[in-house]
Parts: structure tokens; C-alpha cells; sequence
């Protein structure tokens, strides 16, 4: 069941031509052969394409269909007058007619998809059952089988004149079902299930004990679950072969099967509580030594601490500290110049589970610790002199390097991390909702007033961009307005606007490299929105009470602007989140979401 990686944008340079005028009948001409095999498209979908594996042309192809929709939504990052489907429609060999099949039949743009079926009217070329029958492929079984954390989940596919195939994804169920990996194998679900028993049993389990007949109608709603909750913006990860750029195959693979099952009950899965803020305790504290001594104590009423705030952020930090160096060098006190500069400049500034107050007094505490810690040992004056001399300068960076957006954002990032290493649902779905909130201190205290009305902060933007600012800032008003039109009861006109107005902000005090570049700003505030409604659950899959068609409407667009909303949303140092927007910011968060999320926390810690 090997996976085949394959290049994630095989599209090269001289791979487009000129838009043909859509409104003049187009007919395509067989392309001459040496001018198709010098382009670098067909060098990635020939070999695919000659395959004996059936699956190899749609992993192939499939990064492809999600490169001509995402270019199809920001057709200004193409030169001018350049269609990237026009060219491969021009381009009249067998491998571009495969892949029109592709485009034709699972690519989300409605546009793409009638000028590709449109295209192939003009197609002559043999196809394998594999491209030609994919308009004809059902699914006739799936099942699952769990691990505790989650379930891998398997459909056949079967084409005709015999070609079968199985989709794997495994869904990960915390903190909401989400697809974590997906890959397609061109074997039958009978011949998959028997490889799957085999590696089991070697492993001292058995695959039948764990099996689930889960039937193609459940199936389908545990994928939709599973899909709403997996973020379109994810990006290809070298653990993953294959997802997430076939998600546009995954989802055809799901629309082949039947409507009316039952997806994940998501109460059922999670149980238990653990505060996810808490510091990594081993179970017996490095601190302690063996005749009964605490280090944590002594040193807190050491004449070396006398001008240090006392009390638990002093003691939680000195006890992490002991614990992190004696899971370094096996020594609580063993401190050293290099040791010091990596735990301050790679450690504490990106540390999930040390609670602020104690951040807060690293550049004051550390220094004093290192020293006592030193003469405890009976090391020289001139060590000890020697490693508060490394460390001196990194102590005046440290607040800024902490307080910096990004590594803030890495920090939320890691607390997720460090909760799925727990093995604790409850602790993951809190970590989910701290991402979301800003960090755990900040989702304990959350507010439920809505956002005050705010106008747009020019002063804030530099003053080349204030009138391109004022411009995008129209689009929003005009645009949130056509919005919430015919969804007046799903959020507060001048509310939202305060949250749009504000991200853009951020987006200019952190990176305005990113307004400068060519770009409509009606498409810019488009995007804005479109981050905003999601961090905020305005927008997506049902029960959102928004769509993806109704920004299309109120902003008078051809397709979702999804690649401008990832440039501004890692402008805004926003932190990936696999199942959705974090905005990680009360202040950008509605006033109806803060309460949700009071509200799921509060059920988590009752439980």
C-alpha cells in the first residue's frame, strides 16, 4: 500500500497562453508533438496518465484541479489575458484531455468545470476506464475501524470495465472530526481489509475486533463532518503524501455516495478534564533531593531573592526551570552559557505551559537563579560571570521576543501540540478554544460585550496606503452590508465591521508589504470578511448561517478570494488552526462568539 509523492504544483513557466475570447466558438487543434512534450504539464501527467495503477493519473492531476480553482479565484496573479484552462484547452494531446475529464468532473468552480466539459466536445483521444469513467463510478461499501483517537475510514470506488479502488482517510476526532490524512490506493476494500489484518496480527491485534461496517450513506456524512471542520487553507505537509491536494477527489469520491446517514456524535467522543496550563510535573520533582531538601524553596528565600517578586509565578517558573534542565543534563542547577542562551532564546520565548505572570518575571528572576544555582554548585566566580555575561543581552530581547505576534502565534500553536501529547480529548478541544481566544488566561476571562462601533483608524497606515486603506474600507462597508442584507438576525452590521477594520489594521502595523502588492481591494475585503465570519463561525458549513456563495453575492465575485485571505491571514500573524480560522484575539472576535465559547468551556470543565 505504498503512496506515490508527487509534485504539488507541476505547473511551470510557459505552461499558459493567451485567453481565448469566450464569446467566439473555440475549437482546439492537435498540439504538435514536440511543442506538448516540452511543456513541463504534460511531463508530470504523461507518465501518470501510462500508469498500470489506476489511481496514479487522479493523485497526478487532482494539485492541478486545486491550482485552477484557487488561479481562477485571484486571476490577478496571472499576467494579463492569461487563462490557465484555456492553454491546457488549446493544448490538444491525450494527457490535457485527461485532465480536462478531472476538471469536468470534481473541480469546485462551476465556471471551470462547464468550459471544461465544453472543451472535451472537441476530444477524440482514447481514455482509460479510470478518467473516462469517472462520471460513472460509485460506491458500493465503506468501513472503519478506530484507535482510540480516531477512526481510518475506507470507501471503494468502482469504475467500469472493472477498476476498483479504495480511498483511506484517517479522521482525527479532537478537538472536532477533521481529515488528517487521505490517500488513494488502487487496490479493492476486500484486498485493503486483508493487508490491514495482516499487519494487525503481526502486531499482536486483530483487525476483525475493531472493524466497523460502516456503509457508504454513514460514510458520507462522517466525511462531510469531517471536511466542514478541515480548513481549505491547510498547506501540504511532508508527512502527507497526498492530502491535502486531493481534497477535490476526496470530495467527489464522498458526492458518488448516498445521502440520509449519521455522522459523528462529537458529545460521545470526548470525556475528562485537564487544565492545559498547567506545568509538565514528573512524578518525582527534580527539586526535591533525597534527604527531603526544596530547591524551589530555598532558593525563593535566598538572599538572591530578596528583590524579586514572591509568591506561586516565581515558584511555577523556578520549578520549570529545574525540570527543564534536568531533563537536559540530568542536573536541576546545571546551568552553563550555551545551556542558558538556547532556553532563552529557542524556549521560553515559544513555551505554551508557562503561565504569563511567571513569563513576566524571567529578566529579573533568571539571572538570580543562574547565580545561585552556580555558587550552590561551587562553581568560580568567573563561570558564574562568564554565563551572566551570555545571557545578558538575550534578558533585554526577551519581553519583546515573547511578545512578538509570531512566536505568540507559535506559542497557541504548541499548546494544541502539547495537549494532543496528553492524550486527553477534553484537553485538546480546551487547547482548541485557547487557540481561538488568544491563550488560556485569555479564553478564562473572556467577555461577552459585543465590539464597539468603529470607524476605520487611518492614522494607524502609512501615508502612501491611507487612500488605498479608505478604499478597501468602502468595499467593507458596502460589501458586509449586501451581506447581512437577507441574514439580518446572524450578526451586528456595525459589530462585524469593527472586527474587519481592525484586522486590517493589523495586517498594516505587522507586514503592509502585503497592501503594496498588486491586488484588486474589492478582492482584498472580500478576504477580510471572509477570515472574520469564520473566526467568528458566521461563515462555512452548516449551522454557519453564511455561505460561500453569499460573499460571492454581496461582494460581486467570480469565486472565493481563499488565496488573498491565507496572504493576509499570515500577515496578521493569525495561528494555523486545522480546523478552521483562529483569530486569536477577543478583539477581533464577535461578541456572540466569546460567549460560545464561555459556553463550551464552561462544559468542558464541568464534566
Amino acid at each position: 500500500m505504498s503512496r506515490r509523492r508527487h509534485d504539488r504544483n507541476p505547473l511551470g513557466q510557459g505552461a499558459a497562453r493567451q485567453r481565448a475570447n469566450r464569446r467566439t466558438p473555440h475549437t482546439s487543434r492537435p498540439a504538435p508533438a514536440e511543442s506538448a512534450a516540452e511543456n513541463p504539464l504534460i511531463s508530470v501527467l504523461r507518465p501518470a496518465l501510462r500508469s498500470d495503477d489506476p489511481t496514479a493519473f487522479w493523485v497526478a492531476a487532482a494539485p492541478l484541479v486545486t491550482e485552477l480553482a484557487d488561479l481562477q479565484h485571484h486571476p490577478e496573479e496571472l499576467p494579463e489575458g492569461v487563462d490557465l484552462l484555456d492553454t491546457f484547452i488549446e493544448i490538444n494531446v491525450a494527457e490535457t484531455t485527461a485532465l480536462l475529464h478531472m476538471v469536468a468532473a470534481m473541480c469546485p468552480d462551476e465556471d471551470l468545470r462547464s468550459r471544461a466539459q465544453v472543451g472535451l466536445t472537441a476530444r477524440r483521444q482514447p481514455m482509460p476506464p479510470q478518467v473516462s469513467g469517472l462520471v460513472q463510478a460509485s460506491v458500493p461499501e465503506a468501513v472503519a475501524f478506530s484507535d482510540g483517537a480516531g477512526e481510518n475510514l475506507l470507501v471503494e470506488l468502482v469504475l467500469p470495465r472493472g477498476v476498483r479502488a479504495t480511498l483511506i482517510a484517517y479522521i482525527q476526532w479532537s478537538p472536532a472530526p477533521y481529515v488528517k490524512d487521505a490517500f488513494v490506493v488502487g487496490e479493492s476494500l476486500e484486498e485493503i481489509t486483508r493487508k490491514y489484518r495482516e499487519i494487525m496480527a503481526g502486531e499482536g491485534a486483530s483487525l476483525d475486533e475493531v472493524l466497523e461496517a460502516a456503509g457508504p450513506a454513514d460514510a458520507r456524512a462522517r466525511f462531510r463532518q469531517a471536511l466542514a471542520n478541515t480548513s481549505a487553507d491547510v498547506e501540504q505537509s511532508g508527512d502527507w503524501e497526498q492530502w491535502p491536494m486531493l481534497r477535490p477527489f476526496v470530495e467527489f469520491v464522498v458526492g458518488r455516495m448516498p445521502e440520509g446517514g449519521t455522522g459523528y456524535d462529537e458529545d460521545a467522543l470526548y470525556g475528562g478534564f485537564s487544565d492545559v496550563a498547567t506545568l509538565p510535573v514528573p512524578e518525582q520533582p527534580p527539586w526535591i533531593l533525597e534527604d527531603g531538601t526544596d530547591l524551589v524553596e530555598e532558593f525563593t528565600t535566598s538572599a538572591h531573592a530578596v528583590g524579586l517578586e514572591r509568591g506561586s509565578a516565581l515558584e511555577d517558573l523556578v520549578a520549570y526551570l529545574m525540570i527543564l534542565l534536568d531533563a537536559s543534563l540530568g542536573d536541576p542547577l546545571g546551568w552553563d552559557p550555551e545551556l542558558a542562551e538556547w532556553i532563552l532564546s529557542e524556549v521560553l520565548p515559544r513555551v505554551p505551559t508557562l503561565p504569563e505572570a511567571a513569563a513576566a518575571q524571567i529578566p529579573s528572576a533568571l539571572p538570580e537563579l543562574v547565580a545561585w544555582s552556580l555558587e550552590r554548585k561551587g562553581e568560580e566566580p568567573s563561570v558564574i560571570a562568564r554565563t551572566l555575561s551570555a545571557i545578558a543581552p538575550l534578558l533585554d530581547e526577551f519581553p519583546a521576543r515573547r511578545a512578538d505576534p509570531r512566536m505568540r502565534a507559535r506559542r497557541l500553536e504548541e499548546q494544541v501540540d502539547f495537549a494532543l501529547e496528553l492524550e486527553d480529548p477534553t484537553a485538546l478541544r480546551l487547547a482548541d478554544l485557547a487557540l481561538r481566544a488568544g491563550g488560556s488566561e485569555v479564553l478564562a476571562e473572556l467577555e461577552t460585550a459585543p465590539l464597539p462601533a468603529e470607524e476605520l483608524a487611518l492614522e494607524q497606515f502609512p501615508d502612501d496606503l491611507r487612500d488605498l486603506a479608505a478604499e478597501i474600507d468602502t468595499h467593507l462597508v458596502e460589501g458586509v452590508a449586501a451581506l447581512l442584507e437577507h441574514h439580518s438576525g446572524s450578526a451586528d452590521t456595525d459589530e462585524l465591521l469593527t472586527a474587519c477594520r481592525r484586522l486590517l489594521v493589523r495586517v498594516a502595523q505587522l507586514d503592509d508589504a502585503v497592501l503594496r502588492r498588486k491586488a484588486s481591494t474589492r478582492n482584498t475585503a472580500a478576504a477580510i470578511v471572509s477570515i472574520v465570519a469564520r473566526g467568528n463561525d458566521l461563515m462555512g458549513y452548516p449551522p454557519a448561517p453564511l455561505h460561500e456563495k453569499d460573499l460571492h453575492r454581496a461582494f460581486d465575485l467570480r469565486s472565493s478570494p481563499s488565496q488573498r485571505a491565507r496572504t493576509l491571514m499570515e500577515a496578521a500573524a493569525l495561528p494555523h488552526r486545522f480546523t478552521g480560522v483562529a483569530l486569536a484575539d477577543p478583539e477581533l472576535l464577535l461578541g456572540t462568539a466569546r460567549a460560545e465559547l464561555r459556553r463550551v468551556r464552561d462544559v468542558l470543565q464541568a464534566e
